[in-house]
């Protein structure tokens, strides 16, 4: 009987913690941004089973779908987690992040001859990025079948995450899925979004329904590197009430928020300029929208909203900005153009200056939360940067 009582408890404890539960999790956060590298480790160097966690099986790997993207299936006993890739090098990749015209969030998109209804959010005033709206279509029929499989293995606690593009395209799936028609899916399906990295994905409303449904009961999150350019795009500017409010002006006043005069010029151009901006983005992304219906078929996309300006979404977590290690360079084997744009320290000596992308990479993330969450690891770590990230 003692015998019984203990393998019961074992079964129980084991299968609470495969459990998705409220909150923030830092082990999760470790999963998740550990599965996004895979995409890095096996482009850089064949195989990424280095850095994929343990305990997580990768039971399948989509084909390249639409504008250059991909994603992975994970199963570990009664929990799985699904991770979209990034952008790519290729240009439908660039393409996909550049076609940032905002459509209905719920209407038709037509693939060849196919009519796909769509819904992201429920409100009559959300809007979503384009490019990233069509992908998550395009891949939603693969997606919707793996999900299926899972249940039919009794897994019904799932993770979606992704890193840069793969982030966006995380929180739009994640919003794809909870406004899928009843019984398209099982009601037992239990979703959590961790996005990496992530540039935004909808308007100020959109924002605000996927905050109130999904970040208000702690089961969405961005992590971001605040001196990573990507979340903060495509277009966002502070509303004018906003910029100059008595809140924002003591913020500036007593430190809490950093004054930069660059970015509220930036900002008050852009209010300027709007309607024009808003004529030229949707001009420009009715060439792009003919672009991709040339390379991939006929695309028809609902008209777009007259609305640029995007704001994040998922609850926001920070992390340190990441450092970057001073490389000292020979400058008898520099140029005089490369001197040139270089500034010796105090005893003349030269060193390399930082990648502009070096604070986006999914590594210096992967890197950069192990040293914020688990000290241990991070001092462990056999390799603080990937020598191509140098």
């Amino acid at each position: 009987m003692k015998m019984l009582f203990l393998a019961l408890s074992l079964i129980f404890s084991t299968y609470t913690f495969c459990q998705l539960r409220e909150g923030f999790d830092p082990d999760e956060v470790k999963i998740c941004i550990s599965m996004c590298n895979s995409y890095t480790f096996l482009d850089l160097y064949g195989s990424d089973t280095k850095i994929l966690p343990k305990g997580y099986k990768k039971v399948y790997t989509s084909p390249v779908m639409g504008m250059d993207n991909k994603f992975q299936v994970y199963e570990s006993v009664n929990l799985a987690v699904i991770n979209f890739r990034g952008s790519t090098d290729q240009v439908t990749s660039w393409i996909e992040n550049m076609y940032s015209a905002m459509v209905p969030a719920k209407g038709v998109i037509t693939l060849g001859k196919t009519k796909h209804p769509y819904c992201f959010a429920r409100d009559t005033g959300t809007a979503v990025h384009s490019g990233y709206a069509l992908a998550v279509v395009i891949m939603s029929n693969t997606i919707i079948e793996q999900i299926e499989m899972l249940n039919k293995k009794g897994i019904y606690n799932i993770i979606i995450t992704g890193h840069s593009q793969g982030g966006a395209l995380a929180n739009l799936t994640r919003a794809y899925l909870e406004n899928l028609p009843k019984r398209k899916l099982s009601s037992k399906n239990v979703y959590k979004t961790y996005a990496f990295a992530n540039p935004m994905c909808g308007n100020k409303e959109f924002s605000e329904e996927f905050h109130s449904r999904f970040c208000e009961n702690n089961m969405s999150y961005s992590i971001i590197n605040p001196e990573d350019w990507v979340p903060q795009m495509p277009m966002h500017y502070e509303e004018e009430d906003n910029l100059f409010s008595k809140e924002s002006l003591k913020d500036f006043l007593f430190g809490k928020k950093a004054f930069d005069i660059r970015k509220i010029g930036m900002q008050l151009v852009i209010r300027k300029f709007e309607k024009n901006l808003k004529d030229y983005i949707n001009s420009s992304n009715r060439l792009i929208e003919k672009t991709i219906s040339k390379a991939y078929g006929n695309i028809e996309m609902p008209d777009y909203i007259r609305d640029i300006n995007y704001f994040q979404t998922g609850s926001v977590r920070h992390l340190q900005p990441f450092l970057y290690p001073r490389i000292k360079l020979d400058p008898s084997k520099l140029t005089e153009k490369q001197l040139g744009k270089m500034k010796p320290d105090a005893n003349g000596d030269y060193y390399k200056q930082e990648p502009g992308f070096y604070q986006h990479k999914p590594y210096n993330y992967y890197v950069g939360i192990l040293k914020e969450y688990f000290s241990r690891d991070y001092k462990n770590l056999e390799r603080l940067y990937l020598p191509e990230n140098l």
